[in-house]
């Protein structure tokens, strides 16, 4: 709480010689006095609601104190009224421009209004009056993390590593959005060069996180045929090799690397940086550049910084955010028992936070054990009835479990809080064609589309138009289910997820 009583009495003497002296300053100070007493006093006691009147009525007779501006804001803010409150901070930093309390505040209540682009400035503001606050700091990368700007955000929570003691969340946030960034930059690399080696290898090693080595093997040998001298593609596919049983196979490709030209690093500049774990000067070279090679080493940086800060934070204490962020890690390598350990331990961390059993009964489908899955959701239902993805997924694990009669009730309430959600829609579709409801499943099903993975739900639609004697329909239904299933097995053959790994 900011006490102000010190601007007030700047200002009486002023107050004095304008009203003339039918003004009684004694009683009129008093009065602000007693006032600005118990406004102090209700802020103390936790009491905003009840101190905001009182301040309401000072700023009434003070309108131009930029100091009660300020603790109105702040009663209004700590009342939960954030939306009364900008005004009150908006005007105490045209009074004070260099106030840092009122520029950190409408920054705050602009993020718990989740207007993020709102927050920037004020924030901004806040963190050049005082580059040491790691209040402003933190608020400040998560508007702008925000809004998209990640390249900004880094620059901020990199700062925050270095301010204070180790903060578990700023770790999380920063490797995060060195994903992002690194993701990014491959988006942009695949726009420049779709067909290139660069691209071609940053897609294998993804494929390679996600442990799907088929895919990965053939996509590397793709980028080794258009780049035969490109660094690291032969190690990759002798560790290919290695974890699959062929360490004969994996000699072959590693004295292949063995045998590569050393890079000339008076050229090749980006990538001896690489090497010597130089990855901040690769990042702030390379983003400079826009040709392929110079993407490539950026996505390569970022992902590695991304390693180095997850590393840090695995090395903390465990909290909750470091058990989520391993939940994660698990969840995406598909060994979803291990992840759904680690969703539990974060979850006896911090019990009040639903989102985490959320993560915990998704998990629990994926790795069907419907029982737990449903155990979970019916604990969230009961707490949030109208929650609408609680009521979706646990339609879902009843319907995998063929409970499609339980199962509707749920995914019709889904359906009805968030009526664009296209996985609903599908589920739905499924329940009712189960339970012989054709004619109710077609509008779902056709909704659904977006969400078609694997080509089901362009089938079942045709089945309900053959059901319900819409044949035109059924035929073009049919149809596209025949297109969509061919262009999925192109795409998988393109990417050799079914093609077998070969000797070199």
């Amino acid at each position: 709480m900011f006490q102000t009583t010190f601007g007030i009495r700047l200002l009486l003497p002023l107050l004095y010689l304008l009203l003339g002296p039918s003004m009684q300053p004694p009683s009129f100070e008093e009065d602000l006095g007693a006032k600005s007493q118990l406004g102090m006093e209700l802020m103390a006691a936790r009491r905003y609601a009840e101190a905001v009147p009182v301040y309401r009525e000072m700023v009434k007779a003070l309108p131009a104190n930029s100091g009660l501006r300020l603790n109105l804001g702040m009663a209004l803010h700590l009342a939960g009224q954030d939306k009364e409150a900008i005004p009150q901070f908006e005007a105490a930093l045209r009074l004070g421009p260099d106030s840092l309390p009122a520029a950190l505040f409408l920054g705050a209540c602009n993020l718990r209004l989740g207007q993020a682009a709102m927050a920037v400035a004020p924030l901004q503001k806040a963190v050049r009056l005082e580059p040491a606050n790691r209040d402003a700091r933190s608020m400040l990368a998560e508007a702008l993390l925000g809004t998209g700007r990640y390249a900004e955000a880094e620059r901020h929570l990199h700062r925050l590593t270095q301010l204070g003691p180790p903060d578990p969340a700023v770790w999380l946030n920063l490797g995060k959005t060195y994903e992002e960034l690194a993701e990014r930059a491959f988006d942009d690399l695949l726009k420049r060069d779709p067909e290139g080696p660069f691209g071609l290898a940053i897609a294998a090693d993804a494929r390679l996180k996600q442990d799907q080595r088929n895919a990965a093997f053939h996509l590397y040998r793709q980028a080794i045929e258009r780049a035969p001298t490109l660094r690291g593609l032969h190690a990759a596919i002798a560790g290919i090799y290695g974890s699959t049983g062929h360490p004969d196979w994996a000699a072959v490709e590693e004295e292949r690397e063995r045998r590569l030209p050393r890079p000339d690093c008076s050229r090749e500049v980006l990538e001896c940086s690489f090497s010597a774990g130089k990855y901040r000067e690769v990042v702030a070279a390379a983003s400079k550049l826009k040709t392929a090679p110079a993407r490539y080493w950026l996505v390569r940086a970022y992902n590695e910084l991304a390693v180095q800060a997850f590393a840090r934070l695995a090395a903390l204490p465990p909290t909750a955010l470091s058990h989520e962020w391993m939940a994660q890690v698990h969840r995406a390598g598909r060994r979803y028992l291990e992840s759904a350990e680690q969703w539990r331990q974060a979850i006896a961390l911090a019990p009040a936070e639903p989102r985490l059993k959320m993560e915990l009964a998704v998990t629990l489908r994926l790795s069907r054990e419907f029982a737990g899955a449903q155990q979970v959701l019916e604990e969230l239902l009961r707490a949030e009835p109208d929650a609408p993805e609680p009521n979706y997924l646990l339609g879902d694990v009843l319907l995998a479990q063929e409970q499609p009669e339980r199962a509707i009730p749920f995914l019709e309430k889904a359906v009805r809080l968030e009526p664009k959600r296209a996985h609903a829609h599908g589920a739905l579709g499924r329940a009712y064609t189960l339970v012989g409801r054709a004619a109710e499943a077609i509008p779902h099903l056709r909704q659904s589309l977006a969400a078609d993975v694997d080509g089901s739900l362009r089938y079942q639609l045709a089945r309900s138009y053959q059901v319900t004697g819409q044949t035109e329909q059924a035929q073009m239904a049919l149809q596209d289910y025949e297109q969509f299933r061919k262009a999925s097995q192109a795409d998988s053959e393109e990417e050799g997820q079914g093609a077998p790994i070969t000797p070199p």
